[in-house]
């Protein structure tokens, strides 16, 4: 007597996937932008090497301008 077993086979595919995890190799700094390439995909980009907004170097800042405080008066009758 043979004994039969049924197997099924199921085949799962993984679905393709439009994103990539970027693993970006970025040159040395050398000026204000430096380009950037993805060790997976290739895909090419560029990075600041440094804020945009933030410019010690623009003119009409100076680092040692304090904010202007607002006035206090002071209380004459307290002695503290």
């Amino acid at each position: 007597m043979k004994n039969r077993v049924k197997v099924k086979e199921q085949v799962i595919q993984k679905p393709v996937e439009d994103t990539c995890h970027h693993f970006w190799m970025i040159e040395v700094a050398n000026g204000p932008l430096s380009r950037g390439k993805c060790k997976h995909c290739g895909e090419v980009k560029e990075f600041y090497n440094a804020f945009p907004d933030f410019n010690p170097m623009k003119r009409g800042t100076n680092p040692l301008t304090l904010p202007k405080l607002p006035d206090v008066e002071v209380d004459q009758e307290r002695k503290s």
